[in-house]
């Protein structure tokens, strides 16, 4: 089941509506027992062997959450025993999602010294399993660390590992910040329930009528390379950095907005990465969820920036490596972190450099034209990696690249564009988008909250704009070659 399918229109009011319906028990028992399993269906919808895999990350952790807040005399802290916790916990994600990938590189290898090749096996990746595999984990080393006790109530913890609206593409969320909400009293109120639509409303004018409509200019450059180069892989480049982040900023939009309207809150995911004024900038913002699970489960562990500034940098390369390939198994994944983290060391290394020049010169950094040009360029560095994220493979990737530099602006003005599957109007309805988009951004950064303009308002213009937007998105959403009933992006990985 996904957010901008029909079941989920059905399941979800019902969902919400029983939730307030049950009457308040000790703990919220009822509620969370409604709400565990109304989690489960949603997993199991579309595969019901995914449960098993659920169930065993769930038990897993559970006792592993016991076993490490029970041994706090130290015994429970040596290296091996917490390898081993690891291991164990993600064993289904390293079986699902790297099995093949291992065997591929093996096989290069065999090939090379005539053994021959090893079958790679026809299994499926659990939707959703990196996700709550790494919720889990990071309450086992969060209890380990002693920054929280372990959960005792078995029933609250199974439904903090399959939370609807978090299980499939995120947040990943912290046992501290969640547990405690399943034992609050959350009763109906009208105004959180505006706040969560109108959050889940801009994330599907995000999806539907941005990313769906993008992507079909993105995908017909990227899949047919050879015959569209130049000006449509520029263009195809640039606009796969806005697709992918209207796709997963628009899931995580619809996750809070979900979680809201039942009375939870869930962790932002982004903060207007676009406007990052350095690739650092960018990855404070983009994905937070994951940024902070790699900074406090692996970066710090590693020494973070406290052995020097080589360990530092050796560091935030092993950090975006890995990243890299929790997105992905493959290598092309790879390069896309160590890049990354690449811009980043580079961009550490050349500071003193910047600030020699900009003194030199009369560098002003406060002022909005250095701002500018270092959100433009921190644009460009990270559409460059996403190439690397989007092709199929490395090599169709540098193949890409290539294409970007053949020299052909006149397919800009000779009417080419519109052989691409996008109308002018379709056209239209994107650059107007953008430029919504673009709009709220900027007033969120200065600090404004659009919502709380909207509700102080008067009645006639808040249901004039609450009838607008919903109509918004009903007809330029599935107007056009846009429309369709694509996945989003971050639920392959």
């Amino acid at each position: 089941m996904s957010f901008q399918s029909l079941e989920y229109a059905l399941f979800f009011p019902l969902c919400a509506l029983v939730y307030f319906i049950l009457p308040k028990s000790r703990e919220n028992l009822l509620k969370n027992i409604w709400l565990c399993l109304a989690s489960y269906y949603f997993y199991m919808s579309s595969n019901p062997l995914y449960g098993i895999f659920l169930v065993y990350v769930t038990a897993v952790t559970y006792g592993l959450g016991l076993f490490f807040d029970k041994k706090k005399d130290g015994s429970a802290k040596s290296k091996a025993v917490i390898v081993l916790s690891v291991l164990v916990t993600i064993l289904p994600l390293l079986v699902f999602k790297y099995s093949n990938f291992f065997l591929r590189n093996v096989n290069i290898i065999t090939r090379r010294i005539g053994l021959g090749n090893f079958a790679e096996l026809d299994i499926l990746l659990p939707v959703g399993i990196s996700f709550y595999t790494f919720a889990a984990l990071g309450y086992v080393l969060d209890v380990r660390k002693g920054k929280i006790v372990a959960e005792k109530n078995v029933l609250n913890y199974a439904l903090f590992v399959s939370f609807f609206p978090a299980i499939l593409s995120g947040p990943i969320e912290r046992a501290g910040h969640l547990i405690p909400q399943f034992k609050e009293e959350h009763k109906f109120d009208t105004d959180r329930i505006k706040n969560g639509f109108l959050l889940m409303l801009w994330g599907y004018f995000m999806k539907f009528v941005l990313s769906n409509r993008v992507a079909v200019f993105v995908d017909k450059v990227f899949n047919e390379n050879a015959s569209f180069v130049g000006t449509y892989s520029v263009l195809a480049v640039l606009l796969y950095s806005l697709q992918i982040y209207f796709d997963f900023a628009s899931y995580s939009y619809m996750a809070l907005g979900t979680g809201e309207i039942m009375g939870f809150r869930l962790i932002s995911n982004f903060e207007r990465p676009y406007l990052a004024g350095s690739i650092a900038d960018f990855w404070r913002r983009w994905h937070i969820s994951l940024t902070s699970f790699f900074r406090d489960y692996v970066y710090i562990p590693l020494g973070g920036n406290r052995k020097g500034r080589l360990r530092k940098y050796i560091n935030i390369l092993i950090v975006f490596a890995v990243s890299g390939l929790w997105h992905g198994a493959s290598w092309n994944f790879i390069f896309w972190g160590l890049l990354n983290g690449a811009f980043q060391v580079i961009g550490d290394l050349l500071r003193g450099v910047r600030k020699a020049v900009g003194n030199v010169i009369g560098m002003r950094e406060d002022c909005f034209s250095h701002k500018f040009f270092q959100t433009v360029v921190t644009f460009l560095l990270a559409s460059f990696a996403w190439v690397f994220f989007r092709a199929d493979s490395f090599r169709n990737a540098l193949v890409m690249i290539k294409s970007c530099f053949v020299y052909n602006p006149w397919v800009l003005f000779d009417g080419s564009i519109l052989d691409m599957g996008l109308k002018a109007f379709d056209i239209f309805i994107v650059i107007a988008s953008l430029c919504i988009v673009l709009c709220v951004s900027l007033m969120n950064e200065k600090g404004i909250v659009i919502r709380e303009k909207i509700e102080s308002q008067e009645i006639w213009f808040k249901w004039l704009f609450y009838i607008a937007a919903i109509l918004t998105v009903l007809v330029f959403g599935m107007y056009g070659p846009s429309y369709n009933s694509s996945d989003f992006i971050y639920f392959k990985f």
